[in-house]
């Protein structure tokens, strides 16, 4: 049996996405501990984040996106973004808005919904237009070895040497 999360990021499964790139799928949980929340997962199929750092990277800058469209497009408190255990055998980071008289916790239940109000949900953060940043990091310079250099000194009419030693940076 196909993962599920694989099958929604290969869109063998329909869901509601509301942002994907080369590397991470964000949906609409369809059961919810808030209003709106949504999953951000890898589109390569991963365990746990540390099998792959680069992945984990791209997803975390996803659901930072995600976060930014939630609160344009919903208005909640704040953002939980949290990496919990899970039943899907598949990484995954929870993205949870947070509303007054709603803190959504792994304990709760999920939230009461229906497909006309998940449809709207996703409708208004697709409609959020937030992309990840270009990057534009240069490469790392190599550092430089640390270099000795001793530094000879013939001190008056005396014939020892003293070596003094130098870092240079």
């Amino acid at each position: 049996m196909e993962c599920i999360f694989c099958a929604i990021a290969n869109k063998s499964l329909v869901s509601r996405i509301i942002y994907e790139d080369a590397f991470s799928v964000a949906f609409l949980d369809i059961t919810p501990r808030s209003k709106g929340m949504c999953l951000v997962i890898p589109k390569k199929h991963i365990e746990d984040f540390n099998q792959d750092m680069e992945i984990a990277k791209e997803c975390f800058e996803t659901a930072l996106i995600v976060e930014q469209k939630i609160m344009k497009a919903l208005k909640p408190l704040t953002v939980f973004i949290a990496l919990l255990p899970s039943q899907v055998p598949h990484a995954h980071i929870r993205v949870y808005p947070v509303y007054e008289k709603e803190i959504p916790l792994i304990e709760n239940k999920p939230i009461q919904t229906n497909d006309a109000e998940l449809d709207e949900i996703a409708k208004k953060l697709k409609s959020v237009n937030i992309e990840k940043p270009k990057k534009n990091l240069e490469e790392p310079k190599p550092k430089e070895e640390k270099k000795e250099i001793i530094v000879e000194k013939k001190e008056k009419e005396d014939t020892s040497w003293i070596k003094r030693y130098f870092e240079v940076a």
